[in-house]
């Protein structure tokens, strides 16, 4: 009985992963529709990101308008890139970061929390480059270093 019981958590736990991973795909396409001739090169591999920051400086001078879900859907392209390359689950965070994307091994889980990082990459500029704050996701990924990432 007890492992009937697992084994339906587990498989609830899988249908709202996937939940997760479908919605934030469609609102990381929506930003790359969105970014329209900006997003050149938004392809979903890791160099990509260099794409993705482009689009986001030409936001941050005000030659591309994005609604505050555009936003979202930005730091969804972020997190569908590291997804696809480095697996993970999604999770619910705070209200700064609602959703996080969490990789890497029990013990040494990097939490990419890119939602508030996309909204001051837009306000601030390049003082919040995406490409130094990716790099030091892959960095911590590989060196297996527990670590929060905002």
């Amino acid at each position: 009985m007890f492992g009937f019981l697992k084994t339906n958590h587990e498989a609830r736990r899988d249908e709202v992963q996937a939940e997760f991973v479908a919605r934030v795909a469609a609102a990381a396409q929506d930003f790359v529709q969105a970014a329209g001739p900006d997003g050149v090169g938004l392809d979903y591999t890791p160099g990509s990101i260099h794409a993705l920051d482009a689009a986001l400086e030409a936001a941050h001078v005000g030659a591309l308008a994005l609604t505050p879900m555009q936003t979202v859907g930005a730091a969804a392209y972020l997190y569908e890139v590291a997804r696809r390359e480095h697996g993970g689950l999604y999770e619910v965070c705070d209200d700064e970061d609602p959703v996080v994307l969490v990789c890497g091994e029990s013990g040494a889980q990097v939490c990419l929390a890119a939602i508030a990082k996309v909204e001051r990459r837009i306000r601030y500029g390049q003082a919040e480059a995406i490409p130094p704050y990716f790099e030091r996701f892959i960095a911590a990924l590989h060196a297996g270093e527990a670590l929060t990432l905002r």
